[in-house]
């Protein structure tokens, strides 16, 4: 820190790093919050941040302290160094001693380091620090680089191992490194066989039966190199895009709506895929806004905005250049890191910034203070592809099931890829080349491995693991949530509209069977309500009670759009927290990249980095990821491999 303090602040500093340190020993630093470190020293807030700028700063004690014992070995005189071997070792030794009692402390600097390895301060990178030291002592780039991956390497592996002495481990793995280093024979090639081409066979597991999982499966499935298992805990496919019938009704868990499918992900899996489906658009003309008592046209393109009573006459102009401006990717609202910071800065009227709140919500599917921190990028892309969308809202006729079926045929068709339902896999390991995962009745072992489920659930699985380090920045990701209110109709009660939004309680109602009539009986009717929802409560108390409210209000916008619903009730289904995303692509929660860097796993769904929103997300990583993945298949079985 660059704060300068008297010599009784640098004390009382030094006492709030000392608790802080042994707190973040004890329970680990993921696990150790501000507030407990204020309480346990006794100190206020305001005082903790005049000492340290973040929690981070008190773990970088320790990065200073092991980078004070590099600086004092690094100016030692030449004069006293009798051997550059026992140089070396004593360094990596006293390192070692300083830290050997502390395993989950120094886990939690290995991913601090990991989380920020764009910086170029020695306090946040102490192993490049270490490797310019012994470079010092040691110019050969190869040789200083070595010893350092095997101290790096050795800390990683005393971090999985309870009971471990670490001095001992740098001991054993220096000397192993040091008979290599000290021989003079020149390096000789690794040896290698070649293989027949054809022979090899890569083994993959997909963990997860949902969209994402079914996707990549049906992807591998093609080609003649892989064979594997897709593993889904539940008894059924599809994840939350599991369809199922019910006196005649075909309900889902959430719409299977398709937003731009002529610019979908969707597109190019029917034609790489062979898949065969059938879609319709929703009528834009019956898809209405209604705010205060009164009903208008939701401004979907230029002739609804004309015609909506939201905005006056210079609020359609200014808003009828706001979406050119997306359109031409000119728009400014890419430049921001939030929609909330762009709106902050705009000289729009609050009827402008409150449409555009809505339209995020409606799309994204949060309630609006969620809309407010959503990536000005991602809404400038996503609304660029969909304004320019020939067909901005589709529906698949028949449900995801028609998607879901064909998949599972595709894969399973192959012969090479056993489906397992109800089979959760319960711990993965690596040994001998291989990922090891054990199920509750078998192991089996594989080459690659393919994570197609939540990130949350993913860090779950990985605990106490190698990696575990690398997912900790997604563990605490936030899904999008909301209320769905699913109700069959004996017979068409209402058809005033496809679609109602009520601005004002932040909730909808699509009528699903007037865009596909596949999902009901004859003469049936199927509406959908839909309410945004919050997720932050004091207690379950107030969480119940909000969501009841949101029942009710659910209810009386039945009442007053579809009257006579009650009495025509044939199946009625409400979930009161169903998951539309895994992770809300909120500014304060992380999407997870399909390949993550020092860990060896894929990863695929719609808490990844891809195109789109919702189920194209977990279309358009998994396609990402099984294309790759057939590549280094083929590539295998053209180049020689290691021999075993």
């Amino acid at each position: 820190m660059s704060k300068p303090m008297r010599k009784a602040t640098l004390k009382k500093r030094e006492f709030v790093t000392e608790i802080a340190l042994n707190l973040f020993i004890e329970k680990g630093y993921e696990n150790v919050s501000v507030d407990e470190i204020i309480a346990a020293t006794n100190t206020s807030k305001g005082t903790f941040y005049h000492y340290f700028d973040s929690k981070e700063d008190i773990l970088r004690e320790v990065f200073r302290k092991q980078n004070a014992v590099v600086e004092a070995w690094l100016h030692e005189p030449p004069s006293k160094v009798q051997s550059l071997e026992s140089h070396i070792n004593r360094l990596f030794l006293n390192l070692a001693h300083n830290i050997g009692q502390y395993p989950k402390l120094i886990r939690s600097m290995t991913t601090l380091t990991l989380q920020h390895p764009e910086s170029d301060s020695g306090e946040r990178d102490p192993y490049r620090y270490l490797y310019n030291s012994i470079l010092h002592w040691l110019p050969d780039p190869r040789k200083a680089n070595l010893l350092v991956a095997a101290y790096v390497g050795t800390l990683t592996l005393w971090c999985t191992r309870n009971g471990a002495d670490l001095t001992s481990l740098i001991r054993d793995n220096l000397a192993i490194v040091w008979a290599g280093l000290r021989s003079e024979e020149p390096v000789a090639p690794i040896y290698i066989e070649e293989n027949a081409k054809g022979d090899c066979k890569m083994k993959v597991a997909i963990i997860g039966g949902g969209l994402a999982g079914l996707t990549a499966a049906a992807y591998l499935s093609d080609c003649e190199s892989i064979e594997g298992v897709l593993f889904e805990r539940s008894p059924h496919l599809g994840g939350r895009a599991f369809t199922y019938e019910k006196s005649g009704f075909t309900l889902n868990y959430g719409a299977h709506a398709i937003y731009g499918i002529d610019r979908h992900t969707i597109s190019a899996l029917e034609k790489e895929l062979g898949l065969s489906f059938s879609s319709k658009q929703v009528d834009k003309r019956k898809v209405m806004y209604a705010k205060m008592n009164k009903i208008t046209p939701a401004p979907l393109d230029f002739v609804n905005i004309m015609k909506t009573e939201i905005l006056n006459p210079m609020e359609k102009m200014r808003f009828v250049g706001e979406i050119a401006a997306i359109i031409g990717h000119i728009h400014q609202l890419k430049n921001y890191e939030t929609l909330g910071d762009y709106l902050a800065e705009s000289n729009a009227s609050e009827e402008v910034k409150e449409l555009w709140e809505h339209l995020v919500c409606s799309n994204f599917f949060i309630a609006p203070e969620d809309a407010r921190k959503v990536p000005g990028p991602v809404i400038s892309e996503y609304y660029h592809n969909l304004f320019l969308s020939q067909r901005p809202v589709n529906y698949i006729l028949g449900s995801w099931a028609v998607i879901t079926n064909q998949l599972k045929q595709k894969i399973e068709s192959s012969g090479r890829f056993e489906i397992a339902l109800q089979e959760s896999v319960d711990n993965i390991r690596y040994e001998n080349k291989q990922y090891i995962l054990k199920t509750k009745n078998r192991e089996l072992t594989f080459d690659r491995v393919i994570f197609a489920m939540p990130v949350q659930q993913v860090t779950k699985l990985l605990k106490n693991t190698p990696w575990e380090p690398f997912l900790a920045p997604y563990e605490n990701n936030t899904a999008t949530e909301v209320m769905v209110y699913d109700i069959g109709l004996s017979r068409v009660v209402a058809k005033p509209f496809h679609y109602i939004s009520d601005m004002n309680n932040k909730m909808f109602i699509s009528d699903v069977s007037a865009t596909d009539h596949t999902l009901v009986p004859e003469n049936g009717q199927l509406l959908q309500g839909i309410a945004y929802l919050n997720d932050n409560f004091e207690d379950e108390n107030e969480r119940k009670a909000y969501l009841e409210e949101k029942v009710q209000l659910m209810e009386s916008l039945f009442d007053q759009h579809y009257p006579g619903w009650r009495e025509a009730i044939a199946v009625k289904r409400m979930s009161k927290k169903a998951m539309v995303a895994s992770v809300k692509n909120i500014a304060t929660n992380r999407l997870l990249p399909t390949r993550l860097e020092s860990v060896p796993f894929y990863f695929c769904g719609d808490g990844c980095n891809g195109k789109g929103e919702l189920a194209e997300r977990a279309f358009f990583t998994a396609r990402e990821v099984g294309r790759t993945l057939v590549k280094e298949a083929e590539q295998m079985n053209q180049e020689p491999v290691l021999s075993r």
